[in-house]
């Protein structure tokens, strides 16, 4: 992310940059529209209202702790002048209007937070409990994803001021977000009956609330990463046009090594294009530039990008494999994608006035930026993943981050919001399968287990209400 002087790119020409900040800042809230559709779409339709309301909790609460203390520990000042870990001013931020500046980074850095929380949700879907869940989301903006934000895009962060660059978030919001998606699903386990040897698919809600939500998302990633110049002046404006058609590229590249890899399975799957396999190419391809974004050429985005959607896939796929369920595949889109992002930049990187004096290896460079890359890489997925391990362990012992059983064949929808529909329509894909049941989902639900020679199954009974 550029870090401009003023804080804008051009002295007299703050109002435009402004706006232009603020415009980008709402165009990146509606991935939250985005990340809604396409997670409750993918899962099964007993879950589908509950992982909305989710993503409206990380805007909701998680807003809340990054207005309290999230900003202040990502940018705001540091009265030691020893800030490379972290800022310690500007808590609850309010400043006067002589430096509203801080307002309008504050506000397109909330669409950031909010955004790192996000990823987390679909991975938990189906079986965490909601009142975790809102606890975990204002822990993550408040004191998780805010640090790294730090290192890399405030000016005295140790990893910015070592040489290592994220333009728009691959590491500081993607590998964030996924190593923390990881940690979560590992400590809560699959969902019931997701790895039972049988033959009945988790289906998905709305698969055209999928496509619809990827649409989303993709609009809101050209806000994210041309807004990420933080200025359109001071000439910034030619760097935020190459970001956009490098944007798109990266998509479209990601789509399309989808596309062939669907039709290199047609034979084992009898049909073209599967709709999550297509998506995760398109959303590996994004999270794949954005680190990039402003430092390579329109023809590197297709590379980047193909390869970053072949990547993204290629985890969801080991990782069903390892019996590790995430649900939406955020792990891989986000934390594998990103992580090629972040090399991508050490390899393919073109020095540029004003954003990057250094080249990648691929043009010359001594590997140093390369290097660094991959310790901020690591450090960044460290720290989540261990911090969120924490946190879902000390939720788990204490108040319990998984629902009961019962609850969840019942489905999250209907005891934690009330929602009762019956279950209808669902179809296969490749994210895995769920347990079908019969009756109307108003019902009370008994389970008891039985044994067999195989060890212990575990039997439902269904009684109407």
């Amino acid at each position: 992310m550029v870090v401009a002087k003023n804080p804008f790119g051009e002295d007299g020409q703050a109002p435009t940059d402004a706006a232009w900040i603020i415009i980008s800042a709402f165009i990146i809230f509606t991935m939250q529209s985005g990340f809604g559709l396409l997670e409750s779409g993918l899962v099964s339709r007993k879950s589908e209202a509950n992982v909305m309301v989710k993503n409206m909790i990380d805007v909701a609460l998680g807003g809340i702790s990054y207005w309290f203390v999230g900003y202040a520990f990502s940018f705001g000042p540091n009265s030691k002048d020893s800030n490379e870990f972290s800022g310690d001013g500007d808590f609850l931020t309010r400043v006067g209007l002589d430096d509203a500046q801080i307002y309008t980074q504050y506000f397109f850095q909330l669409s950031f937070a909010t955004t790192a929380s996000t990823i987390v949700s679909g991975a938990v879907a189906e079986r965490v409990k909601l009142p975790s869940y809102m606890i975990f989301a204002t822990i993550n903006t408040a004191f998780i994803y805010v640090f790294p934000a730090h290192w890399m895009w405030d000016s005295n962060g140790w990893l910015a001021t070592n040489g290592a660059y994220d333009f728009a978030g691959s590491a500081v919001v993607h590998m964030c977000g996924g190593a923390a998606a990881l940690a979560g699903t590992l400590i809560l386990g699959p969902r019931h009956g997701k790895y039972d040897n049988s033959d009945k698919p988790y289906g998905m809600a709305s698969p055209t609330n999928v496509v619809l939500g990827t649409f989303f998302l993709w609009w809101g990633w050209i806000g994210f990463n041309c807004g990420s110049t933080f200025a359109l002046s001071g000439g910034l404006w030619r760097v935020v046009s190459r970001v956009a058609v490098v944007t798109m590229n990266g998509a479209m590249a990601g789509g399309l090594s989808a596309i062939l890899l669907g039709f290199a399975l047609y034979k084992k799957k009898n049909y073209i294009l599967d709709i999550p396999q297509f998506v995760s190419g398109i959303l590996g391809g994004l999270v794949s530039i954005t680190a990039a974004a402003s430092v390579i050429t329109t023809w590197e985005a297709l590379i980047i990008g193909f390869i970053g959607g072949w990547i993204a896939n290629g985890v969801i796929i080991l990782l069903e494999r390892l019996h590790i369920d995430d649900p939406v595949g955020c792990i891989g889109v986000h934390w594998a994608s990103g992580f090629w992002g972040m090399i991508s930049v050490g390899l393919f990187a073109q020095k540029t006035a004003g954003i990057l004096d250094v080249d990648g290896v691929f043009r010359g460079g001594n590997g140093e930026l390369l290097a660094y890359n991959i310790a901020g890489s690591i450090a960044i997925t460290v720290w989540s993943f261990t911090l969120t391990a924490l946190v879902f362990l000390a939720l788990k012992y204490t108040i319990g981050i998984r629902m009961s059983l019962e609850e969840e064949i019942e489905g999250s929808d209907a005891v934690e919001h009330n929602v009762l529909e019956s279950m209808k329509g669902e179809g296969n894909h490749v994210l895995g399968k769920h347990v079908e049941y019969t009756g109307s989902i108003r019902r009370r639900t008994s389970v008891k287990e039985q044994s067999n020679e195989n060890g212990v199954e575990m039997g439902v009974k269904n009684e109407a209400v």
